[in-house]
């Protein structure tokens, strides 16, 4: 086992050697996700739906690295490459049930392009990786109501938290999501792209250093 896999196996005893949910575990955690993401060890790319994958398994490494990691099986890398290579293949499988639905829909419209598939979402992968558990806390308690306040008009169940935990945090497709909120794909779209996207933004740039050096002994 080479020196990295050591460090990092030396920062797992620490980080599950304190109670779930404690302030502790927490601090632990995120010393040991800064290790990890500054290591160089993980592949970062261009591609979206790798970065899907990535920042999905380190969503649930911070929920499940001291039930589901065993060490006497081998290293911590090993097993997380092997962990975000499956949930790779899910997003590649997930996004070509999606690319298979849009060509159905192409065909059916005679080639209109849904407005939704053209919203590009202006988050950062890396910047979700680093601030991830925070930001999930955020639209989950959403304590200024900002989020939940921001609905669709004659519709609050359409709002940017429901949808926010909907796509980023459950990984739903947007149809489901339109499905299950009572509205469009159309209205989804305006909605997400002029009210949400922006709410999201203002909070990543406002917390991007959350988990930085300078809050490392705090």
């Amino acid at each position: 086992m080479d020196d990295l896999n050591l460090y990092l196996q030396t920062l797992i005893q620490e980080t599950c050697s304190h109670p779930p949910d404690s302030p502790q575990r927490r601090k632990a955690l995120n010393s040991f996700l800064r290790v990890l993401l500054k290591s160089g060890r993980i592949q970062t790319t261009g591609d979206d739906v790798y970065e899907e994958a990535l920042y999905k398994t380190m969503f649930n490494l911070t929920k499940t690295l001291c039930d589901k990691y065993d060490p006497s099986r081998g290293s911590f890398l090993t097993w997380f490459k092997t962990c975000l290579r499956h949930q790779h293949m899910d997003e590649i499988r997930a996004a070509q049930r999606h690319r298979d639905r849009q060509q159905s829909v192409w065909q059916t419209n005679e080639g209109e392009l849904d407005p939704l598939d053209r919203v590009v979402a202006p988050i950062d992968a890396k910047l979700l990786l680093d601030t991830w558990e925070s930001f999930v806390q955020w639209i989950e308690d959403d304590p200024d109501h900002l989020l939940k306040d921001c609905h669709i008009e004659n519709n609050p169940k359409a709002n940017c938290q429901t949808l926010a935990y909907l796509r980023l945090v459950v990984g739903k497709e947007w149809q489901e999501i339109a499905a299950e909120v009572g509205s469009t794909r159309g209205a989804i779209s305006s909605h997400w792209s002029r009210k949400c996207q922006p709410l999201l933004q203002e909070w990543l740039e406002r917390n991007q250093r959350l988990f930085g050096e300078e809050n490392h002994d705090r």
